[in-house]
């Protein structure tokens, strides 16, 4: 790698991760681009390569104990830090197996907690360092059929609330990105493509939204940020029912008619 920054993204084959990946390459950054995908992590280096970017290729799978690690690994000496790989999962209570509720936790939950526990740590020595943690909007609203994944990101806001807090004087900036629908492919990898016709167009906002509100809180040294107005307006209501009842009803998905 040269002498540029080093940045290090998870989930960077697509969406919010592959536009940290863009942004910060244009702004002077060496890449660490990991995911599952290497076909599209690849592709991803390659057009990196135009903004003068070095792209470290990293295939893991961050639901495991070997894919955090590696991860852990690779971030060594990084001087910005994105944890922002994931999925969304819906599922009633019951029905997730031990082992799946495992895998979720250590990918939206304990495994960012340790990657960041292995890696802020060197950037508090080195005085300076950035760490945004994406979270999800669900982590202010009660959530039906994905309460694992509610408390997942829950875990990770609060985790990331509180070293925001420990590391400030430090040199070392920390920031939780709390996003709700982004377009990305993360709906249709989960099964809940109905989402895309059935949530008004106006809660949607898209992946630079994201990572602009990140960019922006980890220049002001806010702990948390919430992107798109609607979002942050309606942020104080959402565990009220009405609000749950409008959400299960938008949400929900439609019934066929049948002849």
């Amino acid at each position: 790698m040269s002498k540029r920054q080093l940045a290090l993204i998870t989930g960077a084959s697509s969406g919010i991760g592959r536009e940290f990946a863009v942004r910060l390459a244009k702004n002077g950054y060496d890449i660490v681009a990991v995911a599952r995908r290497r076909e599209l992590l690849e592709s991803l280096a390659s057009e990196l390569q135009s903004f003068g970017a070095q792209t470290l290729v990293v295939v893991a799978e961050l639901g495991t104990r070997v894919g955090v690690q590696s991860a852990i690994v690779a971030a060594s000496n990084v001087d910005f830090l994105v944890l922002n790989a994931g999925i969304t999962r819906a599922a009633r209570v019951g029905t997730t197996s031990s082992d799946e509720i495992s895998e979720l936790n250590t990918l939206l939950a304990t495994g960012v907690i340790e990657i960041c526990e292995a890696v802020v740590p060197q950037m508090m020595r080195r005085k300076s360092g950035d760490v945004v943690i994406v979270s999800s909007i669900a982590a202010f609203a009660p959530m039906p059929k994905s309460a694992i994944y509610a408390a997942a990101k829950t875990s990770v806001m609060s985790y990331g609330r509180s070293l925001n807090l420990e590391v400030r004087d430090s040199g070392v900036r920390v920031c939780v990105v709390c996003p709700g629908y982004v377009r990305t492919d993360l709906h249709r990898q989960a099964g809940l493509t109905h989402l895309r016709g059935q949530v008004p167009k106006w809660l949607w906002i898209n992946s630079d939204d994201v990572v602009n509100a990140a960019l922006k809180g980890l220049r002001k040294n806010k702990s948390v940020v919430v992107p798109g107005i609607v979002y942050r307006l309606a942020r104080p209501f959402l565990g009220s029912g009405f609000a749950q009842s409008i959400w299960r009803r938008t949400t929900s998905r439609k019934k066929l008619s049948t002849n």
